[in-house]
């Protein structure tokens, strides 16, 4: 099976996991797997097909072992498991690489600093602190632009890290990139013996154009401007007068 995102082979089968519910109970529990990724990606899609999954089973648990057990009602039960288990498993493969891919979007995203800033403030509210909020100098006797200017270099000079020297660590910080991309960078650049430019960079690890636009703008690379110099030779007579 390819590969869906930049996170590699390991990050997607664990990610993958739920899966099982549908594959290992044989269909019976397969609504599990569509209300667990529902929640984790927030798709009311697949909650509703996880209600529609859960419909057969239902069935089954009211007319077994009850009156209703030798009755039309329970053949209706079971071939809307049989039916159910078959469309499950067709349906979990074909949504699994758009859960992956918005899955690798959310965590990219950095929604857990979001919902923790989130959460302060809700806190802070209920015990009516004042949430602390970062604040950036502001500059006097100077114009918009500049104003704008300073920001722009302060936030490059906290995020961006020199390729070729940064750790492991600090690469996974880098939104886009993650743990397990950060430790492909670091054995790569070993193998080359770092990277001469960006380019240099997408080539040999294969990044995607969409990643490679979005983690451009944290990481510097040791590219060189040649400069040729060009000098004009003028011949001529001089002539006295």
């Amino acid at each position: 099976m390819a590969s869906v995102t930049d996170r590699g082979r390991f990050w997607e089968i664990k990610n993958s996991i739920w899966m099982l519910w549908v594959f290992l109970t044989f269909g019976f529990f397969n609504y599990i797997s569509f209300f667990y990724v529902s929640y984790k990606v927030k798709q009311r899609k697949w909650f509703i097909a996880g209600i529609l999954y859960s419909i057969p089973f239902i069935l089954m648990m009211i007319t077994a072992d009850t009156a209703l057990s030798d009755t039309w009602l329970d053949d209706v039960g079971t071939m809307s498991y049989i039916i159910g288990s078959i469309v499950s498993i067709i349906h979990v493969i074909k949504i699994r690489p758009e859960y992956l891919l918005r899955l690798d979007a959310k965590l990219s995203s950095g929604y857990k600093e979001k919902e923790i800033d989130h959460l302060k403030k809700t806190i802070a509210r209920e015990y009516g602190a004042t949430p602390v909020i970062d604040k950036q100098p502001v500059l006097t006797n100077t114009t918009g632009d500049e104003q704008i200017g300073y920001n722009v270099k302060k936030e490059m000079r906290v995020e961006q890290v020199v390729i070729n020297e940064t750790t492991e660590e600090e690469l996974a910080k880098v939104p886009g990139i993650g743990g397990l991309f950060a430790k492909k960078i670091i054995s790569t650049r070993s193998q080359e013996n770092g990277f001469q430019s960006f380019n240099h960079f997408v080539e040999v690890l294969s990044v995607k154009p969409h990643l490679a636009e979005k983690i451009k703008p944290y990481l510097l690379f040791p590219e060189k401007e040649h400069v040729v110099a060009s000098t004009n030779k003028t011949e001529g007579r001089v002539i006295d007068f």
